[in-house]
């Protein structure tokens, strides 16, 4: 298992690489300091966080959207303005970043997502055996991780 999740990272990694090579230097610049400023206000929203907050990042019974919906619900005024904040300003920096792509940019970018789709069916396998493990540990270990119980596809 921890060899395909090397597999992953390395191919996320070169497709990332991929893209980086494809961009001017000003759209690397602007994605790169995206990347900053996204890590900085995780960091202050961590900072944040009450006890309480704490152990429902924790609490591996959850799944991830689970918790990140009960987190937001118990954000103070505060917690939940800065978030907020930060989706308005990743809205913009998104939007500009689309603005600023050429023609063949997007047409490289699109080729890529449709591979990346294309390719997606070794991801399904982990996000199968994820949610096999879920339902074995939550007591209802039968079905076969499409979500059709009887296990035909028609």
């Amino acid at each position: 298992m921890l060899t395909s999740s090397n597999a992953l990272f390395a191919q996320k990694v070169d497709n990332y690489q991929l893209l980086m090579d494809e961009l001017t230097t000003e759209q690397q610049d602007m994605l790169q300091n995206e990347r900053k400023l996204m890590k900085q206000n995780r960091e202050q929203l961590r900072a944040m966080l009450n006890e309480d907050q704490m152990l429902l990042l924790q609490d591996q019974t959850m799944t991830r959207e689970q918790i990140r919906k009960q987190l937001r619900n118990s954000f103070s005024e505060t917690q939940l303005e800065l978030v907020q904040n930060q989706e308005r300003r990743l809205r913009r920096t998104r939007e500009q970043f689309r603005q600023s792509l050429s023609e063949q940019q997007r047409k490289m970018i699109r080729e890529r997502l449709q591979q990346r789709i294309h390719n997606s069916g070794e991801q399904g396998e982990l996000r199968n055996g994820v949610r096999q493990q879920n339902q074995e540990r939550l007591g209802s270990g039968s079905g076969n991780g499409n979500g059709n119980q009887s296990g035909g596809g028609n």
